[in-house]
C-alpha cells in the first residue's frame, strides 16, 4: 500500500510540474493551434521545394544535351584528299592549278616537276606533284574546279576526327595552367633559397609541358581548319579511255574511226618528228645514195658502148703471118 501511495504522489507530482510549465510559457488553446497549424503548413512547402528540386533537376537533365550539342557543333575533323590527273596541255594546267589554289584561299605546300616533254625536244613525259593546302569548308568546290583543269583518273578522299584528342588536351592544358598559377602563388610567399629553386624548376617544367600542348593544339587546328590535297598531274598525247564502252553501233564505228584518225595523226607527227630531228644524217646518205648510183650507171654505160660480142679483156695480139 505503501508502495502504490508513493507511485500516486509522485505521478501527481509530476503533473503539477507540467502544468506549471505551460502556464510559464503562456501557451494557450489559439497559440497551440496556430503552432500544430504551422506544424502543418510545412507540407505544403516540401511541395514546393519538391517542384523547385524538380526544375533543377530538369535543368541538370538538360545540360548534358546542351553540351552534346555544343559537342557535335564543335567537332574537330580533319579532311584531306588525293587527285590524279592527265592533261595534253601540260603548263596550262600546272598554271592553273596554282591559279586555283590561289584563288580557293589556299597555299602551295610542296610542289615538284620531272621530265622535259617529248613535244618540245625531251626525253620523256613530264609530270608534277603539287602538295596544297586549301580551306576545308571549300573543300568540295575546290574538287569540282580541279576537274577543269584536266582529265581526273583517280580520287580519293579520307577523313580523321580528332575531337575527343583534341579536347582531352585542351583539358590537360588547363590543369597545366591552374597549376602555373599555382606555383607563381606559392613562389612569390617563399623566402628560403632552396624553396625558391624548388619552384622554379617545377615552374619551368609546367611551362614546357603548356607549350608543347599549346603547339599541339596549333596544330590540330590548322589541320582541322585547312585541308591537305595531294595532286598528281601527267603530260599525255592522248586522255585515257574511260571506264564506260560505246554500246550502240554508230558509236562504236565513230569510236574506232576516231582512234584510227589519232593514229595517224601520231604517225605523222613521228615521221615529222624523226626526219627533222635527223634531216642532216638523211641528206648526208642521200648524197652518198646518190653518188654510188651515178657511179653504177656510168659503168653499166660503158659495158653498153663495147658491144656483147666484145669481150672485156685485153685486146689479144695478132698472128704472125
Amino acid at each position: 500500500m505503501k508502495r502504490r501511495i508513493g507511485r500516486a504522489g509522485l505521478a501527481l507530482l509530476l503533473l503539477l510540474l507540467l502544468a506549471g510549465c505551460a502556464a510559464g510559457s503562456g501557451m494557450d488553446g489559439e497559440t497551440a493551434a496556430q503552432e500544430i497549424g504551422s506544424a502543418a503548413a510545412p507540407g505544403e512547402a516540401p511541395q514546393a521545394d519538391a517542384a523547385e528540386q524538380g526544375t533543377a533537376d530538369s535543368n541538370v537533365s538538360l545540360a548534358p544535351q546542351a553540351d552534346a550539342e555544343e559537342m557535335l557543333s564543335g567537332r574537330k575533323v580533319i579532311q584531306n584528299a588525293d587527285f590524279s590527273l592527265e592533261t595534253l596541255e601540260y603548263e596550262e594546267t600546272v598554271d592553273a592549278i596554282q591559279a586555283l589554289v590561289s584563288a580557293s584561299g589556299g597555299y602551295v605546300e610542296r610542289s615538284s616537276t620531272e621530265g622535259s616533254g617529248v613535244l618540245d625536244g625531251g626525253s620523256g613525259w613530264r609530270c608534277a606533284s603539287f602538295t596544297v593546302r586549301v580551306p576545308a569548308a571549300g573543300l568540295t568546290e575546290f574538287s569540282e574546279a580541279l576537274g577543269e583543269c584536266g582529265s581526273v583518273t583517280n580520287s580519293s578522299f579520307y577523313t580523321n576526327e580528332v575531337t575527343d584528342y583534341y579536347y582531352d588536351t585542351e583539358a590537360h592544358l588547363k590543369s597545366l595552367q591552374l597549376q602555373e598559377e599555382r606555383l607563381l602563388e606559392i613562389l612569390s610567399k617563399a623566402t628560403q633559397l632552396e624553396e625558391v629553386i624548388t619552384l622554379e624548376t617545377s615552374l619551368a617544367d609546367v611551362r614546357y609541358q603548356i607549350e608543347s600542348l599549346q603547339g599541339t593544339l596549333r596544330r590540330l587546328d590548322s589541320q582541322v581548319e585547312l585541308s591537305t590535297v595531294n595532286i598528281f598531274v601527267q603530260e599525255v598525247s592522248e586522255y585515257s579511255p574511260g571506264q564506260s564502252r560505246p554500246r550502240s553501233l554508230g558509236q562504236r564505228i565513230a569510236a574506232e574511226f576516231s582512234e584510227s584518225m589519232q593514229s595517224l595523226r601520231r604517225a605523222g607527227e613521228n615521221f615529222l618528228v624523226f626526219f627533222l630531228g635527223n634531216i642532216v644524217s638523211i641528206a648526208v646518205w642521200a648524197a652518198v645514195l646518190v653518188c654510188v648510183v651515178v657511179l653504177v650507171r656510168r659503168r653499166l654505160k660503158k659495158r653498153a658502148a663495147k658491144g656483147p660480142g666484145k669481150p672485156s679483156g685485153d685486146t689479144p695480139e695478132k698472128p704472125e703471118k
